[in-house]
């Protein structure tokens, strides 16, 4: 735990989450309803993480965490003071052991952030800022949600930096987040340009 009056670390906040879960599973809108005066930024973190890392690769988890985000991400863009998840996607829950092994997972890349994360450059956080990081990540998390083969990971990360410049009113860490972007665009490009190719040879060798 942080010593009183200091500002708990990242990782700190993510491990007390599950230490302090009420029971073996945790809603999503407990979770978000357990984030406090940073929900915005450790909302986005905590799910956009399973995409981050390689959980993404499990059918089914880039929807599980991707339509909530793109919720909290339009809550960002609008500038609401917190976010809120609507009843039916707040119910849905998942066992805290394997928000812990996420977690768990995360702490060496997150204590390494952590050494060099302070707050920097105001004017890339700020409140117009902020919208503007949650209107980019809302486009992140559409893709993020879609089945696409190995276009879950990288809007995972790009999220994932984002958040973490909102935690820590960080600017370094949104131009980290739009360099990361700009590589989640390029990679998407890359692979819709190849499932295409391979959908118009396979067509032309059945009906041309």
């Amino acid at each position: 735990m942080a010593a009183d009056g200091a500002r708990s670390s990242i990782s700190e906040l993510l491990l007390t989450l599950v230490r302090d879960a009420p029971g073996e599973r945790i809603s999503l809108g407990e979770l978000v309803e357990g984030l406090g005066d940073r929900a915005f930024g450790l909302a986005m973190l905590v799910l956009a993480l399973p995409m981050a890392l390689p959980l993404s690769a499990i059918p089914g988890v880039s929807t599980v965490f991707g339509v909530p985000l793109c919720i909290i991400a339009t809550q960002l863009a609008l500038g609401w003071p917190r976010p809120r998840l609507p009843q039916s996607i707040a119910t849905r829950s998942f066992a805290r052991a394997e928000l812990g092994r996420m977690i768990d997972r995360a702490l060496p890349w997150l204590r390494r952030i952590e050494r060099a994360v302070h707050p920097r450059w105001p004017w890339a956080t700020g409140p117009a800022a902020e919208r503007a990081i949650g209107l980019v990540c809302l486009v992140l998390a559409v893709v993020m949600a879609l089945p696409i083969p190995g276009g879950n990971q990288p809007p995972g990360i790009a999220i994932s930096l984002f958040a973490v410049a909102v935690l820590e009113r960080d600017g370094l860490f949104v131009l980290l987040g739009a360099l990361a972007t700009v590589a989640a665009a390029a990679i998407l490009a890359l692979v819709v340009g190849a499932f295409a190719g391979a959908a118009y040879v396979v067509f032309t060798h059945l009906f041309g």
